[in-house]
């Protein structure tokens, strides 16, 4: 860009560093953009102050071409306008006082000169003084000053030594500078080529920042994108991921897909097999079994909603057995049966009733049972404390057609009550299951097993006066088919006694217990057992704790009168070892459906690696499982 003049009635802006071409200055005149300083330096001593010249109308085409003759005759507005802007250009520096418009206008052909004077002169008419807009100028820019301060000192020389050629030279110039500007008005703004690098780095330091005008997005190179592109073979079209290379083709040195670079064949393969469906496998349908049992159905919701709202139901109404036994259990967890919630289950169609939870039932509740139910075949009481001996002889004079009896807790009971009621029910009785009394003697179990042949199902359990005179008249019960034995005084049933035992009634029995019998060895396992139980299918031994590997293995090798156990029972049985677990699978693991092992330290690795031949589950879940737990 050349420097000249620019003089308007507001004041007079100066170029005062060397900027961008004609094609630049062009494109920021066209948006309004022009420098210009914004704090004029006062003019030197020895140049002429025509400071009142900024406040006349700029001189007109015809006045600046009228020839000068002399050197007194007054310069016009646009002389005076240079002579100031020169002045400022130099601050402070003396430089020749120019007395003729002829030097003048030399001097600004040779300031055109140096610049391109065809495409500058075109771009800064006098009509667009009105709009420039000042910019400040950067301090920083001392190499557009360093070259402006030259070309200030150049001009200077010329002027004053072309004075003299200037008056008869005036008239060519100014003419001259007419047909430039005529003809660059209608020349298009060429491109910017390699040469302007360096006036655009002048042009960044006064501005400081790029228009956004000139940047775009075209020629950017995407870093880690995808890319897709087509194979030079089968001109199929795949993705190139990020950081990848694709393989090329070595005939004609093009990019090849995943397919045809893997296979090496000329194209993708067409006659692809389908792919397999996966197989679905009875694990999965386990578990889905598994997770819809836990689902509760809209039945179970509602026995809930009625169960926790037991205080307030008035009658049940017409609804199946297994629904009433659902809410017994559930409002005897949450201990609100009672004596009024117990009228509620109390009904003369029931042929069997269970009762989870008498703890709070009076015994005139407890007797109302009888006398509300009196076709009762079978009754269940748990945690029956509070019966008494009458309402026990109330049951035996009302409860006619009772089969079976199961208490548990009867604390307050005598023995004769006992033996009054197994002399009435007689015959018919089937059932009788009693745990945690301490008041049933040698004399009841004889009553029992004199008056009651036909029992089939004996449960005794924590009964602490029995010992090996109870074995005795049980032996002559040829019927049994489940005998339960649990958690004797310690020492009171002997090894001898027991095998006498199984050996008399083993031979029907389905389910043989001897629960917390510690003292017993491995002969009840090898001499009773063995021989005698040959149609057993749950056995539980837990607790004897003096039971062997060899008398488990004895037990189970080569057992074949028993054609395999559904439950095994080996709870704390902590002499047993590896061999014992294989002697149980081998024998039993294609029957087995519940398998005990808690307690059972010596137990390693590799013997329950036979397990996987039973298909059991971990304990805790529904079905058949395998309870391993505290080894």
């Amino acid at each position: 860009m050349s420097r000249r003049n620019r003089g308007n009635a507001g004041g007079t802006y100066v170029n005062n560093v060397r900027g961008p071409t004609s094609a630049l200055t062009s494109f920021l005149n066209e948006r309004g953009i022009r420098r210009a300083n914004p704090a004029p330096a006062p003019p030197p001593e020895n140049v002429a102050d025509n400071g009142d010249d900024n406040n006349e109308e700029p001189a007109s085409p015809q006045d600046q071409a009228a020839p000068s003759s002399s050197s007194s005759t007054p310069a016009p507005a646009s002389s005076s306008s240079r002579l100031t802007r020169t002045a400022r250009l130099t601050r402070g520096r003396a430089l020749p006082t120019p007395s003729t418009s002829a030097s003048r206008s030399n001097e600004l052909d040779g300031v055109n000169d140096d610049s391109d004077s065809d495409d500058s002169d075109s771009d800064d008419s006098d009509s667009d003084n009105k709009n420039l807009i000042p910019i400040a100028v950067s301090t920083s820019t001392t190499r557009a000053v360093r070259a402006t301060r030259s070309r200030v000192a150049a001009v200077a020389s010329s002027s004053s030594s072309s004075n003299t050629v200037a008056s008869s030279s005036a008239p060519s110039s100014t003419a001259k500078a007419k047909a430039a500007a005529a003809a660059a008005s209608k020349k298009r703004p060429r491109k910017k080529d390699a040469s302007d690098d360096s006036d655009d780095e002048d042009f960044h330091d006064i501005t400081g920042h790029i228009s956004r005008s000139n940047f775009s997005h075209k020629g950017r190179i995407p870093q880690g994108s995808n890319k897709i592109v087509f194979c030079s073979r089968c001109r199929a079209r795949f993705t190139i991921k990020a950081g990848t290379t694709p393989a090329v083709d070595e005939d004609d040195g093009g990019l090849l897909c995943p397919s045809c670079a893997g296979t090496g064949s000329p194209g993708p393969l067409k006659n692809t097999l389908p792919k397999a469906k996966p197989v679905k496998r009875a694990r999965r349908k386990a578990q889905k079994a598994e997770i819809e049992c836990h689902i509760p159905t809209l039945q179970d919701l509602c026995i809930q909603k009625i169960a926790n709202s037991i205080e307030d139901v008035e009658a049940f109404g017409d609804i199946s057995d297994i629904s009433l036994d659902k809410i017994c259990k559930i409002i005897s967890r949450n201990r609100s049966l009672n004596a009024e919630t117990l009228q509620l289950f109390l009904d003369a169609r029931h042929s069997e009733l269970i009762l989870y939870d008498c703890t709070d039932i009076t015994a005139i509740g407890l007797q109302n049972i009888a006398q509300f139910c009196p076709n009762l075949r079978s009754l269940k009481l748990k945690l029956c404390g509070r019966i008494t001996n009458e309402v026990m002889d109330y049951y035996t004079e009302h409860l006619t057609k009772l089969a079976s009896l199961t208490l548990i807790g009867p604390i307050l009971i005598l023995e004769h009550t006992y033996i009054k009621l197994f002399e009435t029910i007689g015959t018919r009785f089937e059932k009788f299951e009693l745990k945690g009394s301490s008041r049933f003697s040698l004399k009841a179990i004889k009553a029992l097993c004199d008056n009651c042949p036909n029992i089939t199902h004996l449960r005794l359990g924590d009964c602490n006066l029995m010992d090996d005179e109870w074995l005795e008249p049980i032996a002559g019960l040829t019927k049994l088919k489940s005998l339960r034995i649990r958690n004797p005084e310690p020492d009171k049933l002997t090894t001898s006694a027991v095998v006498k035992l199984v050996q008399a009634v083993g031979s029907g029995l389905e389910e043989l217990e001897l629960k917390g019998c510690n003292g017993l060895t491995d002969e009840v396992l090898v001499d009773a057992i063995r021989p005698s139980c040959v149609r057993v299918e749950r056995l539980n031994l837990s607790g004897c704790e003096d039971l062997t590997t060899e008398g488990v293995e004895t037990l189970f090798k080569d057992w074949s009168v028993n054609s395999g156990l559904t439950y095994i029972n080996l709870e704390n049985c902590v002499m047993l070892k590896d061999e014992a677990l294989m002697a149980v699978t081998e024998h039993s693991g294609a029957t087995l459906e519940e398998l005990n092992l808690s307690g059972m330290d010596e137990i390693t690795k590799d013997a329950l690696q036979t397990l996987t031949r039973c298909g059991l589950k971990i304990v805790g879940r529904e079905g058949d499982y395998v309870d391993l737990r505290f080894m």
